[in-house]
């Protein structure tokens, strides 16, 4: 049974459909068990969990909160936290918003470090921050649908009292409450190119909607002040668009934060002039927050410091109104109204829990203690906004209430409303009898919950845990102890209450677990056995089985295909010495059992353990923390073997070794050139190591950009430039000279080179035509792109707005009237022989090229898809031929999609495997004809180790925040989920997967050169012969999977073994969700493969 069910894996058609399915399900009971996600409840709150406060007696009627979308703490507050930049050509983030960051600092504020749980995306922070709740892993991949939130939060809760909510800016809000809000001004959010659209629509409502509907004119439209109540949010998008387009160290970031801090200022004045008594913002609280942070490189999504760390400046309006008018005033020492309530409450005497925290003073707060600002967990907003505006604190709520905001609320108590400001004892008592309310209406709302969720079929709750909980709110519930007495014990309940439940939230299924570890281990090793074991190459069954006989008896002679001599004892004559032969590991056994006194390994040895390397790397966190650069040391190694092998053949057939030197030396200056235009500036090691490292920042740390050993050649490249007078010329000259070595060049080489493989092909003329033609309007997109970027255009620029206003004036003028009149003569004859095709040129010649040329890339590509298709299925075009074609179509495609020094990196990978393959065919040359096979199993090696490097190489990193989004937005400024999200998985597997189509024709041109089937099959001599080769793209194929697999295998077993890490969410189940992506992948890649084979 098992022999049979190995037979069928060997099959060209059968197995790799098989090891499909295996895979699919092994990861899906695997995923079953692992990504358990929490039971969500309906259960609302009523009015008696806010601790008894109103609308009425509650503190704020109004809350203002502008939410700056991924504004980093560093923007806000400069402390010892980070530190700027110090790449060349970088601008230093911090210090854009002096405004804000002087607020931050007022007796009339309170800043916090406003930290997130992963993942860092709006989505999942909006409903963190308006339930109170905390994330689970998965509920990332909602983060582009957003659906109307079912849990009891914040806005539910306003609607319900009918304060009138209302929201500017992201739609997000919109699709996570569509029907709650009085009045909303949503903006389409993902498209991070436009800095402006959302921010200024946000603007052109804002300041009308803080004023009287009279007061702000015709602008108000209605929605004045009076229109809304409770909740005003004011979502802006600039900072992180302009994050995710130009990075943090940039000009466009430093102007976007100025305009933000501006906003600021005048939002402020506008809530300041109306706070006086009766006014509408007398009760009025403003919050300037962001939603998540992000990294130097503009990504978020992660868990690293960077990501998670936001600020939150809250500012009680009233107060700070009434101290700018004692300064005005000169009465520094005579403050009143909400100023005096502050300072008394924060007087000596008193519990000292109305006081600011005393770390502010001296910058050590945090963890680490180097912050001016301390700690606010998002969550902890949620049930501290809700008292302070009189709301029921949501069912799901686990945060906890915060003494320092709920400092603010002592000018609004009823205490500082009689009168009794001056009594400093009377208000001190009144503030801190309000808090123990509160706190202690918080404990309830959250002991009910975990209670009520613990009951709840099919959710797991430890019974431990829940009564170690108990005994803890009967101390918080205790009549005796001081007021600081009772809020300790009701904080160290919150505290606990939140560690129980992040525990319990992260309970896995370890029987689907296991089983989908034990059926991976199963395929696993049934992969490999029929790896490296005889090829069925027949159709019948009978022919199968002599096939199969006939091949084991081949390969059960020692060392055949290695080139060296047979050797060991007559004793290994079993069928699994046989078989075990082909395996390395049985082969180094093998020697060593010989005696052999020079213990050298076989290339296939070599090969090998370079792909156990990868794969138990994965067990390693500091492996994790710079694989790209590890990978490719790898590939290096395993070039340097590749030609040492080889060589070592041609000494011992007596033949020239200047060619495979040669080779040799090129494969490893093309995997040296790949790690160090790719891997060495964006190898995910500063990314990890600021999950530890915050004082001083990591030197060179840029995960995007061109800095670091980028920004040497580039150094470099000026230094010759101005050797030979070439810096002299215009600056758009020596941009677009820039950018064409770099990337246009690129992009015409590997046409060229696509083009070169195909020579003889069944492939139809216009299908080379529409091909190359898509590489050409790729490179015109790059290049416009570029120039716009530098502002030599402009990014609406159409065609003939280029052509009119820029091409034309740039020539001399005694060219440039010919040329314009040769161009208006030709219009004219287009107008009088094809008027309807001149009336499409118009149109086109009208449309701004940003939009059309990747349209039109798209289209030329899928005009030449449809004619692939057409000579497959008259079989036309078959095997290699057929497989370079697709991977032709995929790379024009690929290039426009991908960042600017992409299409070098391919090119570098693509010259590598033909330097890669030259060598294997040397090989194959000067072994015996049954050895093609096993140099096809080395060819699947190497192929898959350099389909990792090029996920690396292209800028990718196992993590979301690596995700380059903007490839969604190529032709397009709005996010369609299918297209968006099909080119955005081509950017980020588009390497991969050109390195797998790269396979077929790897393994013919080796056929070739051995003389085993390939030039039979080519010259059409019988069925053997194509079984033959057939046979050959198996093994191939077997071992590419099978290297493919085992660092999924591996990524599995370590999420599994460290579920418990501090790190599992951040860095060991992303690791495991790209390995799953990158195996599916290839097992369908591989599919297409045989299938066209």
């Amino acid at each position: 049974m098992l022999g049979r069910f190995i037979g069928l894996l060997r099959r060209p058609r059968a197995g790799p459909v098989v090891l499909l399915l295996l895979h699919l399900a092994a990861l899906g009971l695997f995923t079953r068990g692992f990504l358990l996600t929490r039971v969500h409840l309906a259960q609302r709150s009523a009015a008696a969990t806010n601790g008894g406060t109103t609308a009425a007696s509650a503190p704020y009627d109004r809350v203002v909160w502008l939410m700056i979308d991924a504004l980093r703490y560093d923007f806000v507050v400069t402390d010892g936290r980070y530190r700027c930049n110090n790449a060349t050509g970088a601008v230093c983030h911090q210090g854009h918003m002096p405004y804000l960051s002087d607020l931050a600092r007022h007796p009339a504020s309170r800043a916090f470090m406003f930290v997130a749980d992963a993942p860092t995306t709006t989505t999942q922070r909006l409903k963190a921050m308006v339930t109170g709740g905390l994330p689970s892993f998965f509920d990332v991949s909602n983060s582009f649908t957003a659906g109307a939130l079912a849990d009891d939060n914040l806005v539910d809760q306003l609607a319900a009292a009918g304060r009138n909510p209302a929201f500017l800016g992201d739609t997000t809000w919109a699709q996570l409450f569509p029907t709650q809000w009085a009045w909303s001004a949503p903006y389409p959010c993902f498209n991070v190119r436009d800095l402006h659209t959302v921010d200024d629509g946000v603007w052109q409502h804002l300041l009308p909607a803080l004023r009287p509907d009279e007061a702000a004119g015709s602008s108000g439209n209605g929605t004045g002040v009076g229109s809304w109540g409770g909740l005003l949010v004011a979502h802006y998008l600039g900072v992180d668009h302009c994050g995710h387009t130009y990075g943090v160290a940039s000009s466009e970031m430093a102007a976007k934060l100025r305009q933000m801090d501006d906003h600021v200022r005048q939002v402020v004045a506008a809530l300041v002039q109306l706070a006086g008594p009766g006014g509408p913002h007398e009760r009025t609280l403003l919050l300037v927050s962001g939603d998540h942070g992000q990294t130097l490189g503009g990504d978020h999504g992660g868990g690293s410091p960077e990501e998670v760390d936001s600020a939150l400046v809250a500012v009680d309006i009233k107060a700070l109104r009434d101290a700018q008018q004692a300064q005005q005033a000169q009465q520094a020492s005579g403050s009143t109204g909400a100023a005096a309530a502050l300072a008394a409450l924060a007087g000596p005497g008193g519990s000292g829990l109305g006081a600011p925290a005393a770390c502010r003073a001296d910058c050590s707060c945090g963890v680490e203690r180097n912050q001016c600002a301390p700690d606010l967990p998002q969550m902890d907003l949620t049930p501290t906004l809700a008292a302070l505006l009189g709301l029921p604190t949501p069912f799901g709520n686990l945060g906890k209430l915060s003494a320092e905001l709920w400092q603010l609320a002592a000018p609004h108590l009823p205490a500082a409303a009689a009168g009794e400001a001056g009594s400093r004892d009377g208000l001190r008592a009144a503030w801190e009898d309000s808090l123990a309310a509160a706190l202690l209406a918080n404990v309830r709302q959250v002991h009910t919950y975990l209670h009520t969720y613990a009951a709840t079929p099919g959710a797991s709750f430890s019974r431990a845990a829940l009564a170690r909980l108990d005994e803890l709110v009967a101390a918080a519930q205790a009549v005796a102890g001081s007021v600081a007495e009772h809020a300790a014990r009701s904080y160290a309940y919150l505290e606990a209450a939140a560690d129980v439940a992040r525990e319990q939230w992260t309970q896995f299924g370890d029987a689907s677990m296991v089983a989908g570890v034990a059926l991976f281990a199963v395929a696993l090793v049934l992969h490999a056995a029929a790896a490296f074991g005889p090829i069925v190459v027949g159709t019948s069954s009978g022919s199968s089985r002599a096939g199969g006989k006939r091949q084991t008896r081949a390969a059960s002679r020692p060392n055949e295909g290695e080139g060296e001599p047979a050797g060991g004892n007559s004793t290994r004559t079993s069928r699994l010495a046989a078989v075990g032969q082909h395996v390395a590991a049985w082969q180094l056994a093998a020697r060593w059992r010989t005696g052999s006194r020079v213990w050298v390994p076989t290339l296939r040895a070599w090969l090998a353990a370079l792909a156990l390397v990868h794969s138990l790397g994965i067990f390693s966190f500091f492996f994790l923390l710079s694989e790209g650069r590890n990978v490719s040391i790898l590939v290096g190694a395993a070039c340097a073997g590749l030609a040492l092998a080889a060589g070592q053949a041609a000494r011992a057939a007596s033949k020239p070794i200047k060619g495979v030197v040669a080779m040799g030396v090129a494969s490893l200056r093309f995997n040296a050139l790949m790690t160090v235009l790719g891997v060495a500036h964006h190898t995910g090691q500063g990314f990890w190591a600021r999950l530890t490292v915050h004082d001083p920042q990591p030197a060179g740390d840029v995960e995007r950009g061109w800095h670091g050993s980028l920004a040497k050649l580039k150094a470099l490249g000026a230094a010759g430039m101005a050797a030979v007078g070439l810096d002299r010329l215009p600056p758009a000259v020596l941009a677009v000279m820039q950018h064409s070595l770099l990337c246009t060049l690129p992009i015409l080489a590997l046409a060229a080179l696509t083009e070169r493989l195909q020579r003889g092909s069944a492939r139809p003329g216009l299908h080379r035509l529409l091909v190359l033609a898509a590489f050409a309007s790729a490179g015109a997109y790059l290049q416009l792109e570029d120039a716009s970027k530098r502002g030599f255009l402009p990014e609406q620029v159409s065609l003939q707005q280029l052509m009119q206003h820029h091409a034309l004036p740039a020539l001399p003028t005694e060219l440039a009237a010919p040329v314009e009149q040769a161009l208006t003569a030709t219009q004219q004859q287009l107008v009088s022989a094809w008027p309807a095709a001149a009336q499409l040129g118009t149109v086109l010649a009208s449309l701004p090229l940003r939009e059309l040329l990747p349209h039109a890339t798209y289209a030329l590509c899928g005009t030449a898809a449809a004619l692939w298709l057409a000579a497959l299925a008259t079989g036309r075009l078959r095997g290699a031929a057929a497989t370079t074609a697709a991977a032709q179509l995929v790379l024009a495609v690929l290039v426009q999609v991908s960042e600017r020094g992409s299409p070098l990196i391919l090119l570098l990978g693509l010259l590598q495997l033909a330097a890669m393959a030259r060598l294997l065919a040397r090989r194959a040359e000067l072994l015996p004809p049954a050895g093609t096979a096993g140099v096809a199993g080395e060819a699947g090696v190497l192929v898959a180790l350099v389909a990792a490097q090029l996920f690396y190489a292209t800028g990718h990193m196992c993590e979301f925040a690596g995700l380059q989004y903007t490839a969604g937005f190529v032709g397009s400024d709005e996010f369609h989920l299918w297209r968006s999200g099909t080119l955005v998985a081509l950017n980020t597997f588009g390497g991969l997967l050109l390195a797998l189509l790269a396979l077929p024709y790897i393994v013919e041109y080796v056929q070739a050169a051995g003389g085993s089937g390939a030039s039979a099959m080519q010259r059409g001599r019988g069925a053997k012969a194509a079984a033959a080769g057939g046979s050959v793209l198996q093994r191939a194929v077997l071992v590419a999977g099978l290297v493919r697999a085992a660092p999924t295998f591996c990524a599995m077993l370590s999420a599994g073994v460290q579920r418990r890490h501090l790190y599992v969410w951040a860095l060991f189940a992303p690791k495991f969700v790209f390995e799953a992506c990158f195996l599916v992948l290839t097992d369908a890649v591989l599919l297409l493969v045989v299938a066209l084979a």
